[in-house]
C-alpha cells in the first residue's frame, strides 16, 4: 500500500504512514472504546471512484454532519495485497472473480482514509456509509465508500490502513463468503474484469436469456439478487445451469440480477427450464424461478 503523508485537521490524530513496501511510523491515536462514555475512533475509506467524481467534500460534510470529528486524512494507493487483507473474506480459489473486479477497482486509483472519532463512532461511519452509497453508489463495483461492518473488523482494517503492526491478538479475519469453483484455469479472469469493468460502471447490462433448446414457451428462467451468495457462487451456479454459456455472459447476468431484481437468465422447452432451475437450486441459489420475463427499468435515484 502506498500513502503520502497524512494532511490533518487543526487538532490531528497522528497516524501511521506505510510507504513502498515499508512501513515508517508514529505515535498511533489512542484506541477509545465505547466504554469510555466519551469517544472512540472510525474511518471511512473514500474510494477512487469517490476521489475522481470530487464526493471528498460532501463526505466530510456529511460526516461532520453525524456528529463526527475529522481527525485526519490519509492518502492511500491500495494494492492487491491490501484488498485481500482488508476483505480477507475474500480467497484467491473460491473468489477469483471477486478479487479481480475489487483489484481493477481499488488498486488503480487513488483512495483516502478519513479518520473519525465521536460517540459511538463507529455505528455513525457505519450510517454514513450507507447514506453516501445510497446517493452516490452507481453499480455493484462503484459504491464510492466503505466502512468496516463489524467492530472486529473495524480494529484489523483500521489498524492495516493506518500501518500498525500485529502484537500475537489481531482480531481474526472476516468469516468467509461463500466460495464458488476456481475460474483461473479455465479462463483469463484479469482480462474479463479489464472488459466487463467499462460496462459496469452504472446498471450492469442484460446480455439477455440464454438459449437453452429450441423450444420457446414464453416463460424464462428468472433470478434475482442473493445477499447469501457472491459473484463467484452465483456464477458457478450458472456454469452448471447454462451448459456452454460464455464466463463474460454469465458475470453480466449475475451482476444484472443483483441490480434489477428478476433478470431472465435462460429460455427453452418446458423440460429444459426445469433443469436449469434445478441445477440452480443444486448450487444453493433460492432467489429464482420461472415466469414472464418484465421490463427492466433503470431505478430512479
Amino acid at each position: 500500500m502506498r500513502s503520502v503523508p497524512p494532511v490533518t485537521t487543526p487538532t490531528p490524530a497522528p497516524a501511521s504512514v506505510v510507504a513502498c513496501g515499508a512501513t515508517t511510523r508514529r505515535r498511533s491515536p489512542r484506541s477509545f472504546r465505547p466504554e469510555d462514555g466519551i469517544s472512540e475512533h472510525a474511518f471511512l475509506l473514500l474510494k477512487p471512484d469517490c476521489l475522481r467524481r470530487g464526493l471528498t467534500g460532501e463526505a466530510e460534510r456529511l460526516a461532520r454532519d453525524a456528529g463526527l470529528r475529522i481527525d485526519g486524512r490519509q492518502p492511500v494507493t491500495l494494492s492487491p495485497a491490501d484488498v485481500r487483507h482488508l476483505w480477507s473474506e475474500y480467497d484467491e480459489a473460491g473468489h477469483s472473480l471477486t478479487l479481480a473486479f475489487l483489484d481493477r477497482y481499488l488498486t488503480t486509483g487513488p483512495s483516502e482514509v478519513l479518520l473519525l472519532s465521536g460517540p459511538d463512532a463507529f455505528e455513525a461511519a457505519r450510517r454514513l456509509k450507507r447514506e453516501i452509497r445510497a446517493r452516490h453508489a452507481d453499480g455493484p463495483f462503484a459504491n464510492v465508500v466503505h466502512a468496516a461492518e463489524r467492530r472486529a473488523e473495524l480494529d484489523r482494517q483500521r489498524d492495516h490502513l493506518l500501518g500498525r503492526s500485529g502484537d500475537g491478538t489481531d482480531p481474526p479475519p472476516s468469516s468467509p463468503r461463500p466460495p464458488g469453483i476456481d475460474f483461473r484455469p479455465l479462463f483469463d479472469v484479469t482480462a474479463l474484469a479489464d472488459e466487463v469493468w467499462p460496462l459496469v460502471q452504472g446498471p450492469p447490462p442484460d446480455p439477455g436469456p440464454f438459449r437453452l433448446d429450441s423450444g420457446d414457451l414464453g416463460r424464462a428462467v428468472l433470478l434475482g439478487p442473493d445477499r447469501n451468495h457472491t459473484l463467484d457462487s452465483t456464477v458457478t451456479a450458472l456454469w452448471h445451469a447454462l451448459p456452454g454459456v460464455e464466463p463474460r455472459r454469465a458475470v453480466l447476468l449475475t451482476l444484472h440480477a443483483g441490480w434489477s431484481g428478476a433478470t431472465p437468465i435462460a429460455v427453452g422447452g418446458q423440460n429444459a427450464l426445469r433443469d436449469c432451475l434445478g441445477a440452480l437450486r443444486e448450487h444453493g441459489i433460492l432467489n429464482c424461478g420461472i415466469g414472464r420475463p418484465q421490463p427492466f427499468r433503470v431505478p430512479e435515484r
